[in-house]
């Protein structure tokens, strides 16, 4: 299966929302998921996707600029669903990173919306982390024809920020009380009741035993680039959210008490 092929079904079914709720502004919205503080929050967006919907503000853009903020001496850390190219792999490298490029096909834009996030990150006083591939690991990432292999990429990088969040939950970096150690990254790994047939694919479920159920998940969405996808079509809470963010609303759907879906306001 192909690395698009997997996102486009990572729509997992969710259970019934146990609400909907309209927000004048995104941040009023995160305040709400905040008010009982996780020990680890995963966000995660729908990717945009370069030429699928008309330009406006990525959900990474505007989780740096509006919710950011909000966790300012609120979170100890942030882990990026990242890494740094550094060349120190050669030839390998440039294959597997040319063959991610071409699989998830996200807009140039994308790698500085990154830098921007980490650098606001840090100077809100959050200690950074990104992921680190080894030239072993890129070489795992792509066929014998130089394509990406999509279930090994998502594996990976389910592994990797797993990982990096089980370590530093160990420390003092992740483990201030009352202070959450925040993920960020696609809304696939993420999940916490993933759907049938992804479970390798998220970390969700492992992490939530790790912290004893503090485990917390939300979903981005930018309701141009979501609002003809197929699967978030089914899902019961998303006409009826989808209107209000028409109406300049930020819509908060409740799936859980651990599991939330922030649709941004509709730009004018």
């Amino acid at each position: 299966m192909t690395l698009w092929a997997l996102l486009l079904a990572a729509a997992p079914a969710q259970p019934a929302a146990t609400s909907i709720d309209a927000f004048p502004t995104a941040r009023a919205a995160f305040e709400q998921v905040l008010r009982h503080p996780p020990t680890i929050l995963a966000v995660g967006e729908y990717h945009e996707v370069e030429g699928r919907a008309r330009k406006v503000k990525s959900a990474i853009k505007r989780f740096t600029v509006e919710l950011l903020p909000v966790l300012e001496g609120r979170a100890s850390a942030l882990v990026v669903e990242t890494w740094l190219t550094r060349g120190a792999c050669g030839q390998v490298e440039k294959v597997a990173v040319a063959a991610v490029k071409k699989a998830t096909a996200r807009p140039d834009s994308t790698e500085d919306e990154v830098s921007a996030l980490l650098g606001r990150a840090y100077d809100l006083g959050l200690k950074n982390h990104t992921l680190l591939i080894t030239c072993d690991e890129y070489r795992g990432m792509v066929t014998d024809a130089g394509e990406l292999d999509g279930e090994r990429s998502l594996l990976l990088v389910r592994r990797k920020v797993q990982a990096k969040a089980e370590a530093l939950r160990d420390d003092d970096e992740a483990g201030v009380p009352g202070k959450p150690l925040v993920l960020y990254g696609g809304a696939l790994h993420n999940d916490l009741r993933p759907a049938d047939g992804l479970e390798d694919f998220s970390f969700g479920p492992a992490l939530d035993r790790l912290t004893d159920g503090g485990y917390v998940e939300l979903d981005l969405l930018v309701p141009e680039y979501v609002e003809r996808d197929d699967e978030l079509l089914k899902e019961p809470w998303f006409a009826p959210a989808l209107a209000l963010s028409g109406k300049g609303k930020a819509v908060l759907v409740t799936l859980s008490p651990q599991s939330f879906v922030l649709l941004f306001p509709r730009s004018r």
